[in-house]
């Protein structure tokens, strides 16, 4: 029987500490427990509980200060792009515009993507796009690859900055994704939107195609927010 490995005891530690600050047990500008007595807690040496403290400050969870008890951060206004990974890892305390607030950072930077994208790999784009011919009528088939779509378009774009934005936002897309992409109207427009950009990436018309990328995340950021009740 495959046995599942061991989680190591600083993540046990960082899920657990995230968690209760994302439940409001720690909330911003509360201070954590004592070292010692939140090791016990925790059930860890006091180096395993400094090198999760340490990791959590880098991300901008907390602010440690020597000598003074540990402050939890307003993470969203300290945190860097690692603690949207986090935050993604931690589904049932995502803010509820979290899906929104990434929708609207997508359409800010996909049409400039994919401008440069249809520029620097016109052939690799085409190849890609032709794809979407054979797509499976299921959500899963879909989501997979409407974000390898965007991985592509961020690695052809020449800017590598894309890429590692996007790699924060991999898990909450496919879950959201699933969701989107289980609406047959919604698999079809994405359809046309497809063949839509092959062309445009066909006719190298590199202004058409980031319209095409712009138009359909605004369109795609209405129908989430109707879906959802926002």
């Amino acid at each position: 029987m495959r046995q599942e490995k061991p989680v190591r005891a600083t993540k046990f530690a960082e899920h657990k500490l995230i968690s209760a600050i994302l439940d409001g047990t720690f909330p911003p500008g509360s201070k954590l427990p004592a070292e010692r007595a939140l090791a016990e807690e925790l059930g860890l040496t006091r180096p395993t509980l400094r090198e999760t403290l340490k990791q959590m400050e880098t991300e901008g969870w907390i602010t440690i200060a020597h000598g003074k008890p540990t402050l939890v951060n307003d993470y969203l206004k300290t945190g860097g792009l690692g603690i949207l990974s986090t935050l993604t890892r931690h589904k049932g305390y995502v803010p509820d515009a979290f899906v929104s607030h990434f929708l609207e950072l997508r359409t800010a930077i996909m049409p400039r993507m994919m401008h440069f994208a249809v520029w620097e790999n016109r052939e690799g784009l085409l190849e890609y796009l032709a794809q979407a011919e054979q797509l499976e009528e299921n959500a899963v088939s879909y989501v997979e690859y409407d974000w390898g779509l965007h991985l592509v378009i961020s690695d052809f774009s020449g800017n590598p900055f894309y890429r590692m934005i996007l790699n924060d936002f991999g898990e909450m897309f496919c879950n959201m994704g699933v969701l989107y992409f289980d609406v047959a109207e919604f698999r079809n427009s994405s359809l046309n939107y497809y063949r839509s950009l092959r062309k445009a990436v066909a006719d190298q018309d590199c202004g058409q195609a980031a319209k095409v990328v712009k138009e359909t995340m605004e369109q795609a950021a209405v129908l989430w927010k109707s879906m959802v009740g926002e």
